[in-house]
């Protein structure tokens, strides 16, 4: 299923490789056109009709009747309707390549195993120039209008719902030569205006999340842009396979190979403004909620970072107790890292998987392909939040035994500034909540083993080693733990 609905999503594009050989914009232009376009495909795809071709004035119009494409990748498991016809107009432009433009609606219902969903888009537009030579986009813009996504769960998800409107979007996109030869860069950006997601679970209380404008970038470079659209042609010839032959498998396992790592770096940002989450209990707004992930490409050892960051938060009057109304913070930064990942190796599994049709793989194989010391690292070079009466920064990193009840060691480092200031906030809400004197005592302790840097913060270089032996600023607070 999974294999029908990215080949589905593939056909739009890959059906304009190699098209500038029919540059003269004629009936005999067009059937060439239409046969390039097919070529592709299996054979009952391309005899469907859901692919046509005729001449327009001095370009072409191209139509896709993508109910007769599904017709032909429906099941009694999956299956799409509500397409009506796409119409894209292709104009020959110089060093062979093609102007692209079309304008359409959108009004799909799909249905699978787990789910009823629907997806509408009142207006869309698209524009940009398609190279042969790469068989890729080298700019696009798109804009959209009325777009509402509708999921309701069945089956063993019944009861679960989701809705998700977003009142217009845009974006703009570039591919550029990069990276060695074969391989191109990306760059992309876009902004939704007035996005909203309300998520209903009988077992959860609904919430809604919405924002003003969500500002979406992606940089990612040295794509293998022929090989992966190897990798999608072998997809759409194989759209109804269940299952693949030893020699489909032997086929396919050589184009992901050849495709890997797949990209040199792929780094992804989204900004929502005037974010709003909201429960029964109440409202939460953040003013700025910015989400950061970067990764390098499918090797033995590759790096993964995140990062998260929220600006001004405004809970609800009420929503927090006014003893604890002034611990809210005014920012959090989190920024994680997971180094030598081997997704290589895991690619490696997934291959043989579909080649012998192996169950689905244990997680304690996954854990031990991807981390092949037995060991995983986590990085946070920073993880920090201010108040009016806090600021305090954690930095360090933490390994890891995968075994079960396995050991594991730390070492960070504790940054606070204005750390009287804290102190004296939480004994004056102690006033209203007596427990909250332990927590002041314990600051008072833990003071007692800090240094002063030059700027004034106070610093706790901790350690806690395999053997759970405990240390701070070089002080032994705990000993080894016992045989």
């Amino acid at each position: 299923m999974r294999s029908r609905a990215i080949a589905a999503a593939a056909v739009f594009s890959i059906c304009l490789a190699g098209a500038s050989h029919a540059a003269d914009v004629s009936e005999q232009g067009a059937k060439e056109l239409r046969n390039i376009l097919t070529h592709s495909l299996s054979r009952d795809l391309a005899r469907s009709g859901f692919v046509t071709v005729q001449p327009s004035g001095d370009q072409y119009e191209i139509t896709y009747d993508l109910a007769k494409f599904f017709e032909k990748i429906n099941s009694s498991a999956f299956s799409v309707t509500g397409f009506k016809p796409l119409s894209l107009f292709a104009q020959p432009v110089e060093q062979g390549r093609w102007h692209l433009k079309g304008d359409n609606s959108f009004d799909v219902s799909v249905r699978s195993p787990t789910s009823d969903s629907s997806y509408s888009v009142v207006s869309s537009s698209f524009e940009g120039i398609f190279d042969p030579a790469i068989e890729a986009m080298r700019s696009m813009d798109t804009k959209g209008s009325g777009i509402k996504f509708s999921t309701v769960g069945s089956g063993p998800k019944s009861g679960h719902k989701a809705d998700f409107s977003i009142d217009s979007m845009s974006s703009s996109g570039t591919v550029t030569d990069g990276g060695g030869a074969g391989k191109v860069n990306l760059q992309s950006q876009g902004t939704l205006q007035r996005f909203s997601e309300t998520v209903t679970a009988p077992d959860a209380p609904a919430f809604n999340l919405s924002a003003d404008s969500v500002d979406v970038k992606l940089v990612a470079t040295s794509l293998p842009v022929k090989e992966l659209r190897a990798l999608a042609h072998f997809f759409i010839q194989h759209i109804k396979a269940k299952q693949l032959s030893e020699s489909g498998s032997a086929k396919f396992a050589e184009l992901v190979r050849n495709a890997l790592p797949g990209f040199g770096s792929l780094t992804e940002t989204v900004t929502l403004n005037n974010m709003l989450v909201a429960t029964d209990k109440g409202k939460v707004g953040v003013k700025t909620l910015n989400y950061g992930f970067k990764m390098d490409g499918l090797t033995k050892a590759s790096n993964i970072n995140f990062g998260l960051r929220a600006e001004h938060f405004t809970p609800d009057e009420g929503l927090i107790p006014p003893t604890y109304a002034a611990f809210v913070p005014e920012t959090v930064d989190v920024q994680l890292g997971v180094p030598d990942v081997n997704f290589q190796g895991l690619v490696d599994v997934a291959l043989k998987a579909v080649a012998t049709g192996e169950r689905p793989v244990s997680g304690d194989t996954l854990k031990r392909t991807v981390f092949p010391s037995g060991r995983a690292v986590l990085q946070f070079p920073k993880i920090s939040a201010t108040s009016g009466i806090y600021d305090v920064e954690v930095s360090g990193e933490m390994k890891g035994s995968l075994q079960a009840h396995s050991d594991y060691s730390l070492k960070a480092t504790i940054l606070a500034r204005d750390f009287d200031k804290t102190v004296a906030a939480v004994q004056d809400a102690a006033k209203t909540d007596p427990e909250l004197s332990k927590v002041s005592f314990g600051l008072l302790a833990v003071k007692g083993f800090a240094k002063t840097d030059p700027d004034g913060r106070l610093r706790w270089d901790v350690a806690v080693d395999e053997n759970r032996t405990v240390t701070v600023n070089g002080q032994v607070l705990k000993g080894p733990k016992g045989p």
